[in-house]
């Protein structure tokens, strides 16, 4: 099984999407992508916080 057999993979892209969303709701696209971007990354940075460029160590983070 490949990962293009997985569900998530089979929907429209994230331009797709805030492009129908900019159009359906007459907002500006470029800002639209933007936001759209924004969101994507901060569900990655919760998920790993460790991504996050504004992530710091403490000391007792440096034992991983």
């Amino acid at each position: 099984m490949s990962m293009e057999d997985f569900p998530w993979n089979k929907g429209p892209d994230q331009k797709t999407m805030a492009k129908e969303y900019a159009e359906c709701h007459n907002l500006d696209l470029a800002e639209t992508e933007k936001k759209f971007e924004e969101a994507r990354l901060k569900v990655i940075y919760e998920m790993n916080p460790i991504l996050d460029p504004n992530f710091e160590f403490s000391d007792s983070d440096t034992d991983i």
